[in-house]
């Protein structure tokens, strides 16, 4: 209930603040005096000396990936970034979309096309969200407490099993497909439809072990085993119902305005869910200026609630942290290390400019994870009830910003996270982490 009154005075204050805004609330209003592209070439360059948007213009950066995240390992590639305005950039958003190719250390591949696209006007806002990948993940039962499913030696139907220390590793070949269309019905405000697959197949249980003298059942398998579902492929595919209202100044790297998503996700059989489900998933994010003068100096607020409401997920589909569309939130964390049937992420970063003319930025960041828990009974090992709130982990952490590309706020952002128990991680891509 905290994360819904929480939504509710961000939508509450963004309508009030900004539906009254004239026409050209779409198009950037604040452009920094430089850009990374300017420094290299000169003063002398004759290249956007305006700065200003333009209509068609297709605003594109290729920058190689290399890093290191708590889940990659260390990581390279080639990501790509692509900014435009559809439409006249007076009464249009800018529409963006993020490509990579990535190889981690871990034998993973992971390839990507995610992004935002507003036509002319902002009559239609569409969401993208495409991956394919082979990926290992390493998971650690349901919950935000200590009290994992595997954390000791327990009995498993009779049958005493090893004790698993830490991450139970799983690989798996990965689908992700999602897709919605939102029409704007009123300012700002918009309804849609979306479609949404997610499946999972040739899954490797590699810490499960059940021939061994003591067997090793790890929590993907005994979650699985007792919803019936099947251990090694799994999808779940639905369609939805959205509504979306968005009064943010860019798409890309908001100064200020407000994103409001409210998700009702229905998986069903026949569209080759493995199971019928229902899912309710809300997103809000708020910013607010803190200096009338330097539009970029302001405290950006992000909540993201996911909660099953009906029917089962295979143990991987479950709500869990840093599953949204960039896998940033709750920054210093695996994306997956809290998983339930129910989960919440609140965040909120300050951010600043370092130099007077825009071309570095700072940023600094906290966040608390909640996940949910069934009361769970097996043989002898029993573990409560979690309710969302219960048990919390925060993280936080600071950054720096380069910005790229003036015209349309291309930034890279370079974040180092910290969670508890020693997690840690660092974060490179381009554009603002929402």
């Amino acid at each position: 209930m905290k994360f819904f009154f929480i939504t509710g005075l961000v939508l509450f204050f963004s309508v009030g603040s900004y539906a009254q805004n004239d026409p050209t609330k779409a198009s950037p209003d604040y452009l920094d005096l430089t850009d990374l592209r300017m420094v290299i070439r000169g003063k002398g360059s004759s290249i956007d000396e305006s700065g200003l948007p333009e209509k068609g213009k297709l605003m594109k950066f290729i920058i190689p990936i290399f890093g290191a995240n708590p889940t990659l390992g260390a990581f390279y590639g080639v990501g790509g970034t692509g900014a435009i305005f559809l439409g006249d950039p007076k009464t249009t958003s800018i529409s963006n979309l993020n490509a990579s190719l990535q190889l981690t250390t871990k034998n993973q591949f992971v390839a990507s096309v995610k992004g935002t696209i507003m036509t002319a006007n902002n009559t239609w806002e569409m969401l993208v969200d495409f991956k394919y990948s082979f990926f290992s993940e390493n998971t650690y039962g349901l919950g935000s407490d200590y009290s994992q499913p595997i954390k000791e030696s327990w009995n498993w139907g009779g049958v005493t099993t090893a004790a698993l220390g830490g991450a139970q590793p799983l690989t798996f070949n990965q689908t992700k497909f999602y897709y919605t269309a939102l029409r704007e019905v009123a300012d700002n405000f918009y309804v849609g439809i979306g479609y949404h697959l997610d499946y999972h197949y040739g899954i490797k249980d590699l810490a499960l072990d059940l021939n061994a003298a003591e067997p090793v059942v790890t929590s993907h398998y005994a979650f699985n085993t007792i919803k019936g579902i099947n251990t090694t492929s799994y999808a779940t595919s639905g369609s939805s119902i959205n509504l979306v209202y968005d009064s943010r100044d860019h798409t890309v790297n908001p100064y200020k305005g407000a994103f409001v998503q409210f998700m009702f996700r229905n998986n069903q059989e026949f569209l080759g869910s493995t199971a019928n489900s229902d899912q309710f998933y809300l997103e809000a994010r708020y910013y607010k200026q803190l200096s009338a003068t330097k539009p970029r100096h302001l405290i950006g607020f992000w909540g993201i609630g996911h909660i099953l409401t009906s029917g089962k997920l295979p143990y991987l589909h479950l709500p869990a942290s840093a599953y949204d569309m960039r896998n940033r939130i709750g920054r210093g964390y695996v994306a997956g290390r809290f998983r339930g049937p129910g989960w919440v992420t609140l965040e909120s970063e300050y951010r600043f400019p370092v130099t007077a003319n825009g071309l570095l930025g700072g940023v600094v960041f906290v966040s608390s994870t909640t996940t949910s828990r069934e009361a769970i009974q097996i043989g002898d090992e029993f573990l409560p009830k979690l309710k969302l709130f219960e048990a919390n982990r925060l993280a936080g952490g600071f950054g720096a910003r380069l910005m790229l590309n003036r015209t349309g706020r291309l930034n890279l952002a370079m974040d180092m996270a910290f969670g508890q128990n020693g997690a840690m991680g660092f974060y490179f891509a381009v554009g603002e982490t929402f």
